[in-house]
Parts: C-alpha cells; structure tokens; sequence
C-alpha cells in the first residue's frame, strides 16, 4: 500500500476525503492526517508518505508554502491540491512546484479516483525499475566479492565502482551453513538467501553472498559481544527455520579494509571445517592463535584409538552390566573427549563408538536374553545423523541409559550379590575389583572386605575357582586345554596350568586323562 497524508484546515473535508474513497482497494492507506501546513511538514518528515493531498490556502503556513519546503527538502512524494475557483493563481503557482493535479472543492470521487489510478501506476513503475536498479548493483557487488574471496581479480578491479557502497569502518565475513536431512537443494538456498537480504542488505548491516556450499555475509562493522553474537545467529537460524535441521555460522574475525576481507573469509573456511565441535546457538568464532587443522590418520593415531577403544570396552560393558548408567555416560565423555583431542575426526567418531557400543553389545547379548539388540543397533546407525559433537554425547547415553534400564537386576538388591552374580556370568572377562569398586562408588580396599566377609574368599580367588568349575566342564566335553584357557579368562595357558593344579590338584592334561 502506499501511504497518503490528507492535509486541510476544515475537520469535515479531511474526514469526508478520508471515508469518500475506497483507498485500500486502489493502492493506498490514509496514512495521517493534518489540519495546517506545519503539522503536515512535521508529518511528511515523520511518515515519508508517497502521496500528499493538501488544501492550497490555510491559515499560517499555507498549501503552497509547504509544497515549496517539500521540494526544498529530500523529501520525495507525489502532491495532489485541493483549491476553489477564486484561488485559480495559487493553483497555477502551485504547477510550478511540480504537482501531479488539483482538484476543485468539492472533490469529485470520479476525478479523484482517476488521479489516484494513474498515479499508483506510476508509483509502481518507479518502485519496480527501483527494484531492479537496486538488484542489479547487488547482483554486481556480489559479483565482486566472490571475485575477490576466489582470487580471481585483484582488489582494484573487484571493487570497481562499489568501493562507495562498502566504506564502512570494519567488515567481518559470516559463513553461513544450512544443514537438512537429505541433500540440500538450490531453490531453498536462494530462499534463504533472499530472507537474508531483507534482514541485511535492504537494512544496510552487510552484504549476502553465495560461495557453494556456503551462504555468506559481509558484516558492516564487528559483529559484538556474545549477546549480538546470539542474536544473529537468531536472525539466520529464523531465516532457515522450518526447512533445515541445523545451522553453523562462523565468523572470521573483524578486519578494517577491503584487502583483509579475503583473511576474515579464510579463517572462517577453516573454522567451518571443524564444525562438528563448535557450540549450537551462536555464531562461532576464528581464533588466529590456534590452529584448526585435523590430524592426519597415522599409524601411531590408530593405535592410540584402539588402545583406547579395548579399556573403553571393558568398562562401559561392566557399567551396563551393574546397571550404573552414570558411569557409563563419564565413560562416553571421557572417550569422545580423548578422540577428538587427538585430532579425530567426526567421522572416525561416529564409527569408533559404533563398533564400540556394537562390541558391547554382542557381549551383553551373550549373557543377557532381555536386551532388544535390533531395536538398540537401529538407534545405533542413526547417531550418523548428528550433527554435533555434544549431540552425539547425548544421544549415545541416551542409549546406554536404555541399555542400563533394560537389565533385569531382580535378586541381586545388595552390592555383594550383584557382584557374585557378575562373577558367574562373566568369569571370562578381565575383572578386576578396582574397576568395579568404581562402578560401584565403593572404596576398593572396603569392598573387598565386604566381598571376603560375605563369601568367605578374596575375590581374586572366588573369581579364579568359579573360573576352573567352569574350565573342568570345558575339559569334560573334549576342548583342548588352550581352548578351555581362553574361554574361562585366562589369556596365558602356562598361568591357567598353574592356577587349575593349585584348586584341583593335578593338571588340566592329567585332569582329562582321568575323565
């Protein structure tokens, strides 16, 4: 709609001007009214209408009067005047200062009417070849910075004739990323781009950009503390909302020429690589101190990842096993923390605690008929769809806690128990009463006297006698002894020959030869 001021000194003219035209229906709103050439100055000022319809003689500053300080003014709108027969020279003095017609009192609808027709597609046409002007110096200014951010020209001939556009006191370069559950299509970036463009370039606050994958935006001055960091990231993520699952935005830093533009749109690249890791609900920021530069895979780095990848086994499977979820959630921390402290990458993450919940899993399988292992490894592969770092932390104990939930601990209500009842299903496994002393937030030197106390044995030599019951029924049904080492826990033979003499008696061969 475009915005009409009605200027007159008699109440009954305005209001009759106001209810004898159906404005909405021909393009225009009453904006406000003004009953003297003052008032209507202030107005003009205040609302910048399109169209000013004004009585030509009113007392104090008259109708021909505020036409002259209009036009004097930057002030730019259409004027229709309204005059009697006797004030004809007004009028034709009023012609000079450039109207578009008058109206002789009392106004006829039908002239009136036709006015406004013509001039709503005169004010159209302006507003669309204004449009256009202004969408072609965009599409040249954006033109220019990619140029400039790929190198493709130097700066004097990638800011020809927009350095104007840009003299700002600073700049700061926005990388922008959308992220959907399928691969994101051009048409929603170029509708992303344009809710930007309304946010920044029609406001002035910067200039948006596309260079795939990436949106981008030069930031008129810094972009401030982390309250306005939040805030624009607000303001992107409004502009993506409903078509996205996630938004990064990084920034490079402030800079304060044309020429360092390119080094805040540098830092911000590499900033981006490193995504996955960087905090939700703000724009992130380039630290030119640090280094963003993932560790290559070596050898050593592998190892390092499977070294931790078996201790992490061993403890998130006792975890679940007691049913102590919180420990199993320390242990996810602790692991992902380790993995991308030694350069991992969001990939190799993911992966690694698949495996790792998987080989887990498996074991817990082994023992435990309650455990829904399809439904737990079909939320396994969605954790590929995360996509951030401390959203996977989430979810992966989310899932460790339904793993922890769905144990069926009936029977085993005291500390002891639970752990007689873990010794017979895992005597296979490396137990060790440190470790689940942890588990179970006990002092390990008081828990063993706890455990000795109740059974009788120390629990080293409980585990090793439920160890050797279990290797004799091995021996029973033909396995060789190795074998029978193995599946009871014990990872050197000559150490399992030593232990079976010293609870049976005689050796695990003569032990055979006997049955």
């Amino acid at each position: 709609m475009y915005k009409v001021l009605l200027v007159d000194d008699e109440p009954t003219i305005r209001e009759g001007l106001r209810t004898l035209i159906p404005w909405n229906e021909l393009g225009f709103e009453v904006a406000d009214t003004a009953a003297n050439g003052q008032e209507a100055l202030q107005k003009c000022e205040q609302i910048r209408p399109d169209l000013l319809i004004a009585d030509i003689r009113m007392p104090g500053m008259t109708g021909l009067e505020l036409i002259k300080s209009v036009r004097s003014s930057e002030l730019d709108m259409h004027v229709l005047i309204l005059s009697g027969y006797a004030d004809f020279e007004y009028a034709k003095q009023a012609i000079a200062q450039r109207i578009d017609g008058y109206l002789l009192k009392p106004v006829d609808e039908d002239e009136l009417t036709g006015y406004l027709v013509r001039l709503k597609e005169e004010l159209d046409s302006v507003s669309t070849s204004g449009r256009n002007r202004t969408e072609e110096r965009e599409i040249k200014l954006e033109t220019a910075i990619q140029s400039l951010l790929a190198g493709e020209s130097d700066l004097v001939s990638a800011t020809a004739g927009i350095s104007e556009r840009l003299d700002w006191d600073s700049y700061e370069v926005i990388l922008i990323k959308p992220i959907t559950s399928n691969e994101i299509v051009p048409s929603l970036l170029a509708l992303i781009k344009n809710k930007l463009r309304i946010l920044f370039n029609e406001r002035e606050r910067g200039v948006v950009f596309t260079m795939e994958p990436y949106l981008g935006i030069v930031l008129n001055g810094g972009i401030g503390d982390d309250r306005s960091r939040k805030s624009i990231h607000k303001e992107i993520w409004d502009a993506c909302s409903g078509h996205v699952i996630d938004v990064f935005a990084v920034s490079g830093g402030e800079v304060h020429g044309w020429p360092e533009i390119v080094e805040s749109y540098q830092m911000a690249l590499v900033r981006m690589k490193d995504r996955f890791f960087l905090e939700n609900g703000t724009i992130s920021l380039a630290y030119r101190d640090k280094e963003y530069s993932l560790q290559p895979e070596s050898v050593e780095h592998v190892k390092q990842l499977d070294r931790l990848f078996l201790a992490a086994v061993d403890t998130l499977y006792l975890a679940l096993e007691i049913g102590n979820h919180l420990a199993a959630r320390q242990l996810i921390q602790e692991t992902a923390e380790e993995m991308a402290g030694s350069g991992s990458t969001e990939d190799e993450i993911k992966t690694r605690f698949v495996q790792l919940f998987s080989t887990v899993l498996d074991k817990l399988t082994h023992n435990r008929s309650e455990m829904h292992s399809l439904e737990i490894r079909a939320g396994l592969v969605e954790i590929y769809k995360e996509t951030r770092y401390l959203g996977l932390i989430e979810r992966l104990s989310a899932i460790a806690e339904g793993m922890s939930s769905s144990m069926d601990n009936a029977g085993t209500d005291t500390v002891i128990k639970r752990m007689i009842d873990l010794i017979h299903r895992n005597y296979r496994e490396n137990l060790k009463l440190e470790k689940l002393s942890e588990l179970f937030n006990y002092n390990s030197a008081y828990l063993g006297k706890l455990f000795k106390q109740a059974t009788g044995e120390h629990f080293n030599t409980y585990l090793d006698k439920v160890r050797i019951e279990q290797a004799k029924l091995l021996i029973e049904q033909g396995l060789k002894v190795y074998q029978v080492a193995e599946k009871v826990g014990y990872a050197n033979v000559d150490y399992f020959h030593t232990k079976f003499r010293k609870y049976v008696g005689t050796s695990p061969s003569n032990y055979k030869k006997k049955e």
